[in-house]
């Protein structure tokens, strides 16, 4: 048989409360808790962060396109002009 673990709420003396309330929000949707006030400096690196997101993203995807591209290159022969 196997050996009762002790709950954590109870080994670290949790309030049932509290742990309810990090339940509660640990399932609130991510786009509820964007309107919550930041401090400036936070709300500037966030702002820093999405922007860098953007930039990558878009490079990814102008890499994607280019290795579609010359995937094929092999196969269509490459014309030279005069």
């Amino acid at each position: 048989m196997k050996a009762a673990r002790p709950r954590p709420r109870r080994a670290f003396n949790i309030d049932p409360k509290r742990i309810y309330e990090w339940q509660k929000e640990a399932l609130t949707p991510v786009a509820a808790t964007r309107g919550a006030a930041l401090d400036p400096a936070t709300a500037a690196e966030v702002r820093q962060l999405r922007a860098a997101n953007r930039r990558q993203a878009q490079e990814l995807e102008i890499l994607k396109k280019a290795s579609a591209s010359n995937h094929f290159s092999h196969v269509i022969p490459q014309t030279e002009t005069p």
